[in-house]
């Protein structure tokens, strides 16, 4: 294949404009592997931190006037029965005020059933002292977050006093202390159910009823089910962060956009490499058409360098961002979790399909690069192309 020769010796004999072609395709391939790590690994950590630290559904009343959800065993059943739901906890939430001491923090007090609520939240997973099935034993045990204990200070073992006005005060044993890295360290303390229940002198009522289904990505379509079944309002994760997914959804597509640019100028580079040749070789392209060579053979040896410089680069610039990728992953990155929906690090995700989009987006490129001085050079006029030289 006569093409493929001319092609490379084109390629060679130009080694400082073959580099730079190839350098920027390669740096472009390089940059955008680095950021779709990035971009995969922040938007799986915080879909994953919002999935695991939610229910994937919350049912509660469909009369905006009721607070409580009545008959919630009933409808708890029911609901587990269904397609798709995993686990349910009814819970109850009352406001309080927790005390030790000098030290006082108003809080969100969860009446639970542990082992319930531990298959939808896996509260378990977080405990880091005592432990959370003790509540089953211990009708005033307490458990609370790692960043209220230290507010308080308390410890494990000590008393704290609950007081609500018009509800009176009582005294719970701390017996469990979780940290989830999230705002619920400081704002939230569990209990037995029906000891919430007695200390808000409430009976038979759930505030919530929590749901775990199998598939998160499902929890609209099962939340629809529960509402249409149950007449209950059902409110899954995607529509409570709608917002976030709906930021998430836009800032990819500005990215991709950034990513086209990146790429654009990249192919620039190729596209330039490919007409100085052209111009450079007016001569032999003429000699060659002379000797019998179609415009198709023509256009192919420019496509052919093309895609010869567009892999080069492809291939250096997928080690280059490998490199990259795995030197910025062994750093931790520090974010003002304020800013970044409670992530504190700079995740990081190498994932084969960032690799596979940036070498089709790049060959997609390179080839397009190619087209223009591959057609300039297919329309030479063979006599003219000689007389120039």
């Amino acid at each position: 294949m006569y093409e493929l020769r001319i092609a490379l010796r084109h390629i060679s004999a130009r080694k400082r404009l073959t580099f730079f072609a190839v350098f920027a395709v390669a740096l472009a391939i390089a940059v955008i592997v680095v950021l779709m790590s990035m971009m995969t690994g922040f938007t799986e950590e915080l879909i994953s931190t919002t999935v695991e630290n939610s229910p994937h559904i919350v049912v509660s009343s469909a009369d905006q006037k009721e607070d409580y959800v009545h008959f919630y065993n009933y409808y708890s059943e029911q609901i587990a029965a269904m397609d798709g739901v995993e686990a349910v906890s009814p819970v109850f939430i009352g406001q309080a005020a927790i005390s030790h001491k000098d030290n006082a923090e108003g809080i969100d007090l969860n009446g639970i059933d542990p082992i319930a609520e531990d298959t939808v939240m896996h509260i378990s997973d977080d405990i880091v002292s005592g432990d959370l099935f003790a509540l089953s034993r211990s009708n005033k045990g307490i458990v609370i977050g790692d960043k209220l204990a230290e507010d308080l200070e308390v410890v494990i073992g000590d008393n704290v006093d609950i007081v609500m006005p018009g509800f009176g005060a009582a005294s719970y044993k701390v017996i469990g202390i979780f940290d989830s890295g999230t705002p619920n360290d400081e704002s939230i303390a569990y209990v037995r159910f029906d000891s919430a229940l007695d200390f808000f002198d409430e009976n038979g009522v759930a505030s919530k009823i929590n749901i775990r289904v199998y598939d998160p990505f499902q929890a609209d379509v099962i939340a629809t089910s529960i509402e249409r079944d149950t007449g209950l309002d059902a409110l899954s994760w995607i529509e409570a962060n709608k917002e976030i997914l709906d930021l998430l959804n836009t800032q990819m597509l500005i990215v991709w956009l950034y990513y086209g640019l990146i790429y654009m100028i990249a192919g620039f580079g190729i596209a330039n490499t490919l007409f100085t040749v052209v111009m450079d070789k007016k001569s032999e392209i003429g000699m060659l058409m002379a000797m019998g060579a179609s415009k198709r053979n023509i256009t192919m040896i420019f496509l052919l360098e093309s895609l010869i410089l567009g892999t080069m680069g492809v291939l250096l610039g997928c080690v280059l961002g490998y490199l990259g990728s795995t030197a910025l992953s062994s750093y931790q990155i520090d974010l003002p979790s304020e800013m970044y929906f409670g992530l504190t690090t700079l995740p990081l995700k190498t994932d084969i399909m960032n690799y596979a989009y940036a070498i089709v987006f790049s060959f997609l490129i390179n080839i397009v690069a190619g087209v223009y001085p591959a057609r300039r050079a297919a329309a030479l006029d063979p006599v003219e192309a000689i007389e120039s030289a």
